[in-house]
């Protein structure tokens, strides 16, 4: 581990808080550490304050987010769906599903985020049958609410 939090793995540094961050989703956890290392490369930090709008609902979705730090309320139409905290992941359906955001998900408090592209995304779902019926699964809890 260096100086800055990073493991070194073949010539390449790999983030460690992020590598824990995409290990602890459901949707990542049956990846092996090589496809984990090369998603946290491709991790884009993203800092929200209080009171805006990550994603909005009806709108395209290009991004997965994984939540490092905050507090995030999820709503439909106006109605209170869920709370987000560290650990937690979303936006996984408009990338799957090639539809708008079917939520709004809003900062109740400063909050530090993760966003992996669709392209990354879609092809770590989708190399490993088990990541990709976790997405299914996943998926399948959030539409039935």
């Amino acid at each position: 581990m260096d100086a800055h939090g990073c493991l070194r793995s073949t010539g390449a540094t790999v983030p460690v808080v992020e590598l824990s961050l995409l290990r602890s989703l459901p949707l990542f956890a049956p990846l092996g550490p090589p496809q984990l290392e090369s998603l946290a490369r491709e991790l884009e930090s993203v800092e929200v304050p209080a009171g805006e709008d990550v994603v909005r609902e009806g709108e395209p979705g290009d991004r997965f987010y994984a939540i490092a730090d905050g507090e995030l309320e999820v709503t439909h139409d106006g109605r209170h769906l869920a709370t987000l905290r560290r650990g937690d992941g979303f936006g996984e359906i408009a990338l799957l599903r090639d539809v708008p955001r079917t939520v709004t998900v809003t900062a109740r408090t400063p909050a530090r985020l993760y966003a992996l592209q669709r392209g990354p995304f879609l092809a770590a779902v989708r190399a490993h049958p088990r990541a990709g019926e976790e997405a299914e699964r996943v998926v399948g809890e959030r539409l039935a609410v």
